[in-house]
């Protein structure tokens, strides 16, 4: 999969950028607060129809404007298609060759992308919450499918906890919650142990390969256990059945995967509580990475965006990255406000663009 052409419009502080982003790396550099990571996230929301830093629509429209567009030519397994992504104040849309998509699965089916971020490291050292987000996030990434499920259990717990805090309770309709919630949740924590057993591997010997040694491991933990759909489902029913009473009494949804966790060790220890800054930096690119490596183990491609590369690894560790980007043979866009960092790029492989107060420079290949 490659990102064959960009244009940003509104965007931001961009108000207009057109840019041929054919070739494996494409760096964004510049002096902070100028517009390169607008320019990664403008490419992020048209990957996956949404933001990774902002919680509202209008903070991602240029001020004076009423509509943010985001639109480029994929290229992948041979066919050329065309993505655009539309943010204004009634939501955010995607469209394929000009068209509204049969379905968003249809929709990220022909796109998708791995970002790592600075804020990423907060995930090893932060609740459970944001590593179930990881989670969920690469499980999407390797399958688009896994949203129907995710957003369809969402659902059914909401719906449950709205029923549970009301005062005039139907039990009837809590058992059918219920079903539906046991149901959904097996396939829930089976798409999640199945992304994670995808990942171990790559993660391990990435991460061996990033740090310069320790050993690092990463297990789900869920409260279904180990087992089939049907056997998850099986004692979810049992959790539920025994903790209906203090449920009803508290008013909320007590066990489930929406409460499952991932551990990550370092040297026997738990990185969230132990690791050091390095160690958490490296255990975060290692999932990354293990992510790109087993999309390339399924024969996926994804865009990998990868934000502030100068102030996370030292020489040594970028230029280790770098080179097990190369060997991906994906298309990477990177943002830096020091190009000498990225001296290790294969050679002519790499195109750059200068990014100054929202105005975007080609700036030569390399």
């Amino acid at each position: 999969m490659r990102l064959l052409n960009l244009v940003i419009q509104d965007f931001r502080n961009l108000e207009l950028v057109q840019l041929d982003t054919d070739a494996r790396f494409v760096v964004f550099a510049g002096e902070n607060a100028q517009g390169k990571t607008n320019c990664l996230e403008a490419i992020y929301g048209l990957a996956t129809l949404k933001s990774f830093r902002a919680r509202r629509n209008r903070e991602l429209i240029r001020f004076g404007a009423d509509v943010a567009r985001v639109g480029g030519a994929v290229m992948d397994e041979g066919i050329r298609r065309k993505f655009r992504f539309t943010v204004s104040s009634a939501g955010r849309m995607g469209e394929v060759d000009d068209k509204r998509p049969s379905s968003l699965r249809s929709y990220f089916d022909g796109i998708r992308a791995v970002l790592f971020c600075p804020e990423d490291t907060a995930m090893v050292r932060g609740d459970p919450g944001g590593r179930r987000r990881f989670l969920d996030r690469a499980a999407f990434t390797a399958r688009p499918s896994y949203l129907d499920i995710a957003r369809d259990y969402r659902r059914v717990l909401d719906q449950r906890s709205s029923l549970l805090r009301a005062l005039n309770r139907d039990l009837t309709q809590l058992d059918i919650f219920d079903e539906q919630m046991a149901h959904l949740g097996a396939e829930l924590s089976v798409r999640r142990q199945a992304i994670v057993r995808e990942l171990i591997p790559h993660f391990e010997a990435l991460h061996a390969q990033i740090a310069g040694g320790g050993k690092a491991k990463i297990r789900y933990r869920s409260c279904l256990g180990e087992g089939d759909r049907a056997e998850q489902a099986s004692r979810f029913m049992e959790l539920i059945g025994a903790s209906r009473e203090a449920e009803l009494r508290r008013g909320m949804n007590l066990v489930g995967p929406h409460r499952d966790d991932l551990n990550i060790e370092v040297d026997g220890r738990t990185a969230r509580a132990y690791g050091s800054q390095g160690q958490v930096r490296s255990v975060v690119i290692a999932l990354k990475l293990a992510e790109l490596q087993a999309a390339r183990a399924r024969g996926d491609r994804l865009l990998f965006l990868l934000d502030d590369l100068s102030s996370e690894l030292d020489q040594r560790r970028t230029d280790q990255l770098l080179g097990l980007l190369g060997d991906l043979e994906l298309q990477t866009f990177v943002t830096t406000t020091d190009v000498e960092r990225l001296s290790g790029l294969p050679q002519g492989s790499a195109r750059f663009f200068r990014v100054e107060g929202g105005q975007v420079l080609a700036s030569g290949d390399g």
